[in-house]
């Protein structure tokens, strides 16, 4: 199958869970698009639309939260699969897995603030919660640290999306 054809389809499906769930959905779509293992979901676009529909920033501020509490929650699905071991890791796309020395070095040195840095940004996050997995750090220090970097993530995405249409529309003078 095409990959093209599949993360339409994953698109697809984030767009029906979040209209019809509404901030549920929004929690079960970030699940699902951050448990894909080095298989990337358009759930940053989403999140930023729902900012930019959303006429109150309360509304907005909750849609950021639910998504890094589900994204924080899929990214598990990574630290799991370096625990199961090596042998596993060595098995994934092998330039990934050349990329997990450097990542693990950061891991033993400052763990906590890396992992919530990593997670905050675009950077391949499934590299970082796979080599936790394999030196076995500690897993609510991982959950905790992916949380903030997660929450800080979509809480930038969702108000740059909710303050960016306001100023669109100024810049026209629209509204």
């Amino acid at each position: 199958m095409d990959l093209g054809v599949i993360i339409a389809a994953f698109d697809a499906l984030l767009q029906g869970l979040i209209q019809q769930w509404g901030l549920l959905g929004v929690f079960i779509a970030a699940i699902i698009a951050n448990a894909t293992i080095f298989f990337p979901m358009p759930l940053d676009i989403m999140v930023f639309s729902i900012g930019a529909l959303s006429k109150d920033a309360g509304f907005a501020l909750a849609a950021g939260i639910f998504a890094g509490m589900g994204a924080a929650i899929g990214e598990m699905t990574a630290y799991i699969f370096g625990l199961i071991g090596i042998s596993a890791v060595e098995r994934a796309k092998h330039r990934e897995y050349e990329q997990l020395g450097g990542i693990t070095k950061k891991l033993n040195h400052k763990g906590f603030v890396f992992i919530a840095i990593a997670a905050l940004t675009p950077f391949p996050f499934d590299l970082v919660g796979i080599a936790a997995g394999v030196i076995k750090y500690d897993p609510k220090k991982f959950f905790i640290a992916c949380l903030a970097g997660k929450l800080a993530r979509y809480i930038l995405i969702v108000f740059g999306g909710f303050l960016s249409l306001g100023a669109v529309k100024a810049f026209f003078l629209l509204g």
